[in-house]
């Protein structure tokens, strides 16, 4: 508790000043402490399992003023009393106990806050006053969370529930992290709070970004939602030789634990991917400093020698340039070997694309072996090459798809927006047609998930539309299919990455851009307003109309006088976006479709921006 870190700064400043000569001390100030609370059970934010359970709080304080009297008082949800202690306190150090019999502790409902209240005094007056909260739950043991679940690139950021087995102490057994990034969460659906170690330390924090240090193989996870500690142990025992192994190299200065193998089977270390360059070398370590064995291969022919020379990794025969390579170590044979897993990255680079023959435009790994991006291509020539490197290039003759081969020749690429999909084991390639139609979709929109609300091509690049959004969340998509989908976290822009997180969403009239090429978005606020010969303003100023309810920030309306003549709605006071019709005195508008003939009168107009639907009443 926050007290008990005060006591604790309060011992080293003692520690201090004992250090000092002996005329500086001052023993009445070294020991006149205020009162303070040591703990309380059960403690702040806990929750306590259903049954006969008591409440103690302790004390403590500084010899010159020592301990005089308290105040503890429970009470229910709704601020009921249901027991107070007043005691005379003595000494440094005291505590009250309240016994659950006294409340009927085994009868309490479950239910969230019910209170601890507290006062303590000291000799000299001085005093504390605290009040803690904690739950009646229904679970088996006591603990913080209600549910807790892990998630990660193992189980597609799904989630596997952990149980509480022991008071605060959740577990779940069997599951295999994959040597991949994870997270702790309260709700399934990321409703609440999560946690992630990024520092690998063994304790989680909130916020935090994902876990990126994990083992391979079945493991047993348990995770103290009250220090928030966790173990990893693995979930069967395997024969081995060492307790442990490393791969230090030149990637690594030789030390260091961020490049460990893990144990998957008798005698079988693997890392599932280690990203090697060619030039590379490196040994196996029992220890993340040369503590202990190392293997080194002095031929080299796949089977370590003890203390043996570097291997250097252009001597081995799988070596397919700087890439991720999966590592596997047998402690009993001395057998190694490292298998191809994927290139760090892949782009189409050529006449034909934005970056010329100088850059290449970068492809998204898929995790699936493929990689892909949106790409705006001209008449030209392409190829594709790993690492921005002409180490490592494919090459083919066939257009729009095909199967290129290392340096093989220029692809000819006609002009167009493409999809374009490589697959670097085997070479296989494809453009296929890009935009048909860009749209915004999710719970935000006025589709839902279930349907788009296409935006407008601009000619440029981006693609703009108005629209009404509710609370909720949204992404974009291309030809109304989740093949190529970008999404962020950042609102009201951002840079949106393919098949990245939906964007979170606030409520509002919105004029929303979008960049396929560069995954740029902005929602900026709008307005929307009516305009011709029949408004107060004429044809060169718009009156502007008002959203009224904000759970349907799409519906503008206005009362006014209009004369007998034309109008119009327009967004933004532009007329990049405005609407037009043919009926009186309803109708629906179209994009930049006729004026609406309008007799003279007082009406109250309503104009639906998300469905181009009017009334003038």
């Amino acid at each position: 508790m926050k007290n008990s870190l005060k006591y604790l700064s309060l011992l080293w400043m003692a520690l201090y000043i004992f250090a000092c000569k002996p005329e500086e001390i001052n023993i009445k100030e070294l020991t006149n402490f205020p009162p303070g609370i040591l703990s309380v059970t059960p403690s702040d934010g806990n929750k306590v399992v259903k049954g006969n359970f008591d409440v103690k709080v302790q004390f403590v304080d500084g010899t010159t003023s020592p301990l005089a009297s308290a105040s503890v008082s429970v009470k229910d949800p709704g601020g009921k009393l249901l027991a107070k202690v007043d005691k005379a306190l003595s000494g440094t150090a005291d505590s009250i106990v309240i016994k659950g019999s006294v409340f009927n502790a085994a009868s309490l409902p479950t239910a969230e806050k019910y209170s601890i209240e507290i006062v303590v005094t000291d000799t000299k007056g001085q005093t504390q006053t605290v009040k803690t909260l904690f739950e009646i739950s229904s679970l088996p043991y006591a603990a913080i969370q209600k549910t807790m679940w892990i998630a990660g690139e193992f189980n597609n950021w799904g989630g596997n529930e952990l149980k509480l087995v022991a008071d605060n102490i959740w577990e779940v057994k069997n599951i295999d992290l994959k040597g991949k990034e994870w997270k702790l969460k309260n709700c399934l659906s990321w409703c609440d709070k999560d946690w992630g170690d990024e520092d690998c330390d063994g304790v989680v924090t909130n916020p935090s970004g994902n876990s990126k240090c994990s083992p391979v193989g079945l493991v047993n996870f348990r995770w103290n939602d009250k220090t928030l500690q966790y173990t990893i142990t693995p979930a069967v025992t395997f024969k081995t030789n060492i307790s442990i192994l490393y791969l230090l190299g030149t990637f690594n200065n030789f030390q260091g634990t961020n490049y460990q193998l893990n144990l998957v089977a008798d005698n079988t270390w693997v890392m599932n991917e280690a990203l090697i360059k060619p030039t590379d070398k490196f040994k196996f370590a029992e220890g993340p400093n040369f503590k202990g064995k190392n293997w080194g291969d002095n031929e080299p022919d796949g089977v370590a020698d003890e203390y043996g020379n570097n291997i250097t990794f252009k001597d081995l025969a799988d070596n397919k340039g700087e890439a991720f390579y999966k590592i596997t170590f047998n402690d009993k044979t001395r057998a190694y070997k490292f298998d191809f897993v994927k290139f760090p990255s892949i782009g189409i680079i050529g006449s034909a694309t934005p970056g010329g023959w100088d850059t290449d435009t970068k492809l998204k790994d898929n995790g699936d072996g493929t990689f892909s991006g949106l790409v705006k291509l001209i008449d030209g020539e392409a190829k594709f090459r790993a690492n921005g490197s002409w180490d490592t290039n494919w090459g083919g003759s066939a257009f729009p798809k095909g199967t290129g081969t290392p340096n093989g020749p220029n692809i000819p690429v006609k002009a167009g927006t493409y999809n374009v999909v490589f697959k670097p084991a085997t070479g296989e390639y494809e453009f296929k047609p890009g935009i048909t139609s860009l749209g915004i979709i999710g719970s935000a929109t006025p589709g839902g998930w279930g349907a788009d609300t296409d935006l407008t091509d601009n000619g440029d690049g981006t693609y703009s539309g108005v629209l009404g959004l509710v609370d909720g969340e949204a992404k974009f998509r291309i030809n109304k299919a989740w093949d190529t989908n970008w999404g962020a976290t950042g609102f009201p822009s951002g840079t949106g990455t393919i098949g990245g997180a939906n964007i979170p969403i606030t409520a509002g009239l919105y004029l929303i851009t979008f960049n396929p090429g560069t995954g740029a978005y902005k929602f900026e606020k709008t307005t929307i307003g009516i305009i011709g010969s029949a408004t107060p303003g004429g044809w060169g100023a718009e009156t502007k109309m008002n959203i009224s309810d904000p759970k349907n920030p799409n519906i503008a309306t206005i009362t006014l006088d209009l004369g007998a003549g034309e109008a119009k709605f327009r967004a933004n006071n532009d007329w990049k976006f405005n609407w037009g019709a043919t009926g009186f005195p309803s109708g629906k508008g179209t994009p930049g479709g006729p004026n609406i003939q309008v007799p003279a009168g007082k009406y109250t107009v309503t104009f639906n921006v998300n469905t181009g639907e009017y009334s003038f009443k």
